[in-house]
């Protein structure tokens, strides 16, 4: 027998009656809800106002806020670009005034190197005044001392006695110390015209001095001045084309150097001892009541004053 056969008996099968009460039993075992009547009511008796424009009353506050908020951040905005733009033409201001300065830092170091270079420039001529003046003197001296002889001759035919000569011999002493001062305070301005030739070469090089006296020739007037005036072995050079290791007295002493220390040795003498300094001064080796020592220190020579007088020049 199959699953289609089992069916169709099923199907032929008698239904049995349901039992008695069963519909009651089940209408009491659920509780259906009762049916509650209500009346229809006034929607506007029923909600309160305030409930009522509730909604829209908090969709205007918000939406006022938000205007509020975006009037004030559009203000702030407003003041930053403002605040922005100042501090631009702040900065463009700060940057023409730091040109500005630094413009008027260089005008300023150029004015006081012109100044002291004028100093420099009047005690040149100073001494040119003085230097002339003693020749002056010298000359004169020279002419006395002619004519001492001429009278040293006249008296020893007149057989005058020993006390004139004496006279005429301190005559001759005194005209050697005014030669050898003559040509002490010219070397000195010889010096110093080296010096301020060498600053004027490094103020146009970048702060460095040259190499040797031949590089500085284009502002160095003569190679005559490289000669000292008690150097009777060596002779000037009348031009550079002629000028050569013979025709040089002084040393050069800081080539390539600096004015970073003003009291390293830029030339000397070696005749007078007579010292120039980086700074441009120069100071006498004898003669002046004052003395110094020279020390050599990372290969170039240092100049220490001892005791110098107070308020003189170092070159008087």
């Amino acid at each position: 027998m199959n699953d289609e056969r089992i069916e169709q008996l099923l199907r032929k099968a008698p239904r049995s009656p349901a039992p008695a009460g069963l519909l009651e039993k089940l209408r009491t075992d659920i509780a259906l809800p009762r049916r509650v009547e209500t009346r229809p009511m006034n929607a506007t008796e029923a909600v309160p106002f305030f409930r009522r424009w509730f909604p829209a009353i908090s969709f205007s506050v918000i939406f006022l806020a938000c205007i509020l908020a975006i009037a004030v951040q559009t203000n702030q905005i407003a003041e930053l670009k403002h605040e922005n733009a100042t501090l631009q033409t702040s900065a463009q201001n700060l940057e023409q005034l730091r040109r500005d300065n630094a413009e008027y830092q260089r005008l300023k170091a150029a004015h006081e190197e012109l100044e002291r270079l004028r100093r420099d420039f009047a005690e040149l001529q100073q001494l040119r005044t003085e230097v002339a003046q003693l020749q002056t003197q010298a000359q004169e001296m020279e002419k006395l001392r002619a004519e001492s002889q001429q009278l040293l001759a006249a008296s020893r035919q007149q057989r005058q006695s020993s006390a004139d000569a004496d006279f005429f011999s301190r005559n001759d002493d005194a005209l050697a110390k005014a030669r050898a001062k003559a040509e002490s305070l010219a070397c000195v301005n010889n010096l110093k015209q080296i010096g301020l030739a060498a600053r004027i070469y490094a103020n146009d090089q970048g702060d460095v001095f040259p190499a040797s006296f031949v590089a500085m020739s284009n502002v160095l007037s003569t190679p005559k001045l490289l000669i000292c005036p008690g150097d009777k072995a060596r002779a000037a050079a009348h031009n550079w084309q002629e000028f050569g290791p013979a025709n040089v007295s002084y040393e050069f002493l800081n080539p390539g150097g600096s004015e970073t220390n003003p009291y390293v040795l830029l030339t000397r003498c070696p005749v007078h001892g007579n010292v120039g300094l980086s700074d441009g001064s120069v100071w006498q080796g004898v003669g002046l009541g004052r003395s110094f020592t020279i020390a050599v220190k990372d290969g170039k020579q240092i100049f220490t004053p001892l005791n110098p007088p107070a308020n003189a020049s170092p070159f008087e």
